[in-house]
């Protein structure tokens, strides 16, 4: 018997210490460990998961906060947005005990911060606590202020100032601005002042619809906004008369700093514009520097040179006590001014261009340049826009006008690519006489105003427009024959053409990225097109698949005038001092040169000449002129763009222009007329 108590009372103290042992261990199970709760809370805040950062909060601490969960998610939601806190990487060392309190914890971690101001990397002390849950033993993070901000004590705020840089100016060769900082006038209704009834509120909205000629139902969506209120001044619009009408009740005006454009239309598509920013732009904006209600360039050099002109944002952020004075400077950098970009054009010459070419609203474009060292003076293009209004906002009136002008008026049209016509000749005269296949006093007999090769070329004719039969390369000039140049082409063969016409600037945009100006081309795809003879002899006179812009047509009339040499343009002043463009290379010889040159100038001085009518320019000058027409098949009549390249004999100049449909016109004689004043008072 006392063996089988022993027994008994062995095996019941084993199962006793056995379940103590199992209830020890479960409970162990449903203890949360600090590091668990450490782990959770790093986490959340790389992740920025602010509603579940409070859950990890003791809710003694939150309360003594005074916040509730809304307010403190809203709380570090301010602050580190206002920061613009895009990434947080945490760095924690081991929790340590809380010297005689086994329920308590230290821990001590940064926070890599990266901010609009760069990297901040603040240091950290929080305290875990052991608590009772409903599952156990859990630990919770005793909840203050010094863990959004180490220096944080209860009242003090986060200001956050961002220090916006001055843009960089657009400046002439003369240091006229072309995009400056400018004042407008902008008008607005207070509404409070409309009247005391509703009939003298209904009259005061007609009189300033009618006197703004501004529709009164665009004032009434403006005065409708939700911030709107009876002493607030409401925007309209932008006015150039800052006096206000007495019988205009409720009328205010005041004055705004805008980007401003001197001269407006006539700098246009050079220069562009700038915009408030769109949730477009902020999408696109993978470095994170805009933000709503800054301004962007939209157009022309104000979008291509953006980041020069713009500069860089500089900024603080500190905390600052209840009453706002600062306690400690978390970050601060210095804001960086835009860049001044100073171009080549003379403000003169580019408005006086303008004028020019867009009287009689022509649509068209010329480029004016330097042919020695290569400045571009003026690059206009017809029809424009007013850039300004671009800026102040457009009048739904203004937008339509400009949505549907047939002529296009955003077009830039001194990088749009055109098939070039018979001003190419020169290029087709200089190529065969390198290649050794032209020669000046070299006669085709043509007889009448067709030509083809053989049958082999089936219906297709070349055709011109002055029946002479005896020409030799000076007529084929001056009277800009279609059949001399394209026998001379055919009789070079594609390789020896392609040799002689490439090296004139084609497959290079001359470094201008600035105005996206794209490479001219002879033919679509590979060159292999030219395989085809009727193609070649229709590339020989500036057609087939050929485009040029107006600025490279320019450029390659530049040889003509520096004895053989390309000239590269250029658009930046900086450019002629560092020559950061394509170098320029002789690529005829100046026999050649002087050949062609002297041909062209019979293109003015001979009485049958097609730019006569500049012969009474009292300078001398030299020019080809052209026509080409655009068509979908043979025998169809199609639009023509006529154009001019002149240059004068002391080399100050070269103008290349060309305007669309002059059909019915005068085709390229009417460029030359519509020239003649502007080069009459040029020098």
């Amino acid at each position: 018997m006392k063996t089988k108590h022993i027994i008994i009372y062995g095996l019941l103290s084993f199962l006793i210490a056995s379940g103590l042992g199992l209830y020890v261990y479960m409970q162990s199970r449903f203890q949360e460990q600090p590091d668990t709760t450490i782990q959770k809370y790093i986490n959340t805040l790389q992740t920025q998961n602010y509603d579940e950062l409070y859950n990890l909060m003791t809710p003694e601490s939150l309360q003594q906060s005074g916040m509730t969960k809304e307010q403190f998610v809203q709380k570090y939601k301010l602050i580190f947005d206002g920061m613009k806190v895009s990434t947080i990487e945490v760095n924690a060392g081991a929790p340590v005990p809380v010297p005689d309190d086994k329920h308590q914890y230290t821990l001590n971690y940064s926070a890599q911060m990266n901010t609009f101001l760069g990297n901040i990397d603040p240091k950290y002390q929080l305290k875990l606590i052991q608590q009772d849950s409903d599952h156990g033993k859990t630990w919770r993070i005793q909840w203050q202020p010094s863990l959004i901000l180490p220096e944080m004590e209860k009242g003090d705020k986060v200001k956050v100032q961002i220090l916006h840089p001055e843009r960089g100016e657009i400046l002439d060769k003369d240091g006229y601005p072309l995009a400056t900082k400018g004042t407008i006038f902008e008008w607005g209704i207070v509404p409070g002042k409309l009247g005391t009834d509703d009939t003298t509120k209904a009259a005061s909205m007609t009189a300033i619809s009618e006197y703004y000629k501004v529709p009164e139902a665009t004032i009434e969506k403006a005065l409708g906004q939700s911030w709107v209120k009876d002493d607030y001044f409401v925007p309209i619009g932008t006015t150039t008369k800052p006096d206000i009408p007495t019988e205009l009740h409720g009328v205010s005006m005041q004055t705004k700093e805008v980007r401003t454009y001197p001269l407006g239309t006539a700098a246009a598509h050079l220069i562009g514009y700038v915009r408030q920013t769109t949730a477009e732009d902020l999408e696109k904006d993978t470095e994170g520097y805009y933000s709503a209600q800054d301004w962007i360039g939209k157009a022309g050099l104000e979008q291509s040179m953006e980041k020069q002109l713009r500069g860089t944002k500089g900024g603080r952020i500190e905390i600052v006590n209840e009453a706002g004075k600062s306690k400690s400077v978390i970050a601060e950098e210095k804001e960086v001014n835009g860049e001044n970009i100073t171009l080549t054009i003379s403000s003169s010459s580019q408005r006086e261009l303008y004028t020019t070419m867009a009287s009689d609203q022509d649509a068209g474009s010329a480029v004016l340049m330097n042919p020695t060292n290569g400045k571009l003076l003026a690059l206009v293009s017809t029809p424009a826009y007013d850039p300004n209004q671009m800026v102040t906002g457009l009048s739904e009136a203004e937008w339509d006008a400009y949505s549907n002008d047939p002529n296009l008026p955003f077009t830039n049209r001194f990088t749009n690519r055109y098939a070039p016509g018979s001003v190419f000749k020169a290029i087709t005269a200089a190529a065969g006489l390198t290649e050794k296949v032209t020669t000046p006093d070299k006669v085709h007999t043509i007889q009448g105003l067709q030509w083809r090769k053989d049958n082999s070329w089936g219906g297709y004719y070349v055709t011109r427009v002055k029946d002479v039969l005896q020409v030799n390369m000076n007529d084929a000039l001056m009277y800009s024959d279609n059949i001399y140049f394209a026998q001379e082409a055919v009789e070079m063969g594609k390789a020896k053409f392609i040799e002689g016409i490439q090296k004139f600037g084609f497959d290079t945009q001359f470094g201008l990225d600035a105005l996206y100006l794209k490479p001219s081309q002879y033919a679509n795809k590979d060159h292999l097109a030219l395989d085809s003879e009727v193609l070649l002899a229709d590339t020989a006179y500036g057609q087939g698949e050929m485009l040029m812009s107006p600025i490279h047509l320019a450029a390659s009339f530049t040889p003509f005038i520096t004895e053989g040499t390309l000239i590269s343009p250029i658009l930046f002043e900086n450019q002629a001092l560092n020559r950061a463009t394509p170098a320029n290379k002789r690529i005829i010889t100046p026999e050649v040169a002087d050949t062609v040159k002297n041909a062209l100038l019979q293109v003015v001085s001979n009485s049958g000449g097609t730019a006569h009518a500049l012969a009474d320019l009292p300078y001398q000058v030299a020019a080809k002129t052209g026509t080409a027409e655009l068509k979908l098949a043979k025998g169809e009549q199609g639009q023509e763009n006529g154009f001019v390249i002149t240059f004068d004999t002391k080399s100050s100049f070269v103008l290349a222009a060309v305007i669309e449909k002059v059909n019915g016109r005068g085709g390229s004689h009417y460029v030359v007329n519509k020239l003649h004043p502007f080069l009459q008072q040029y020098r």
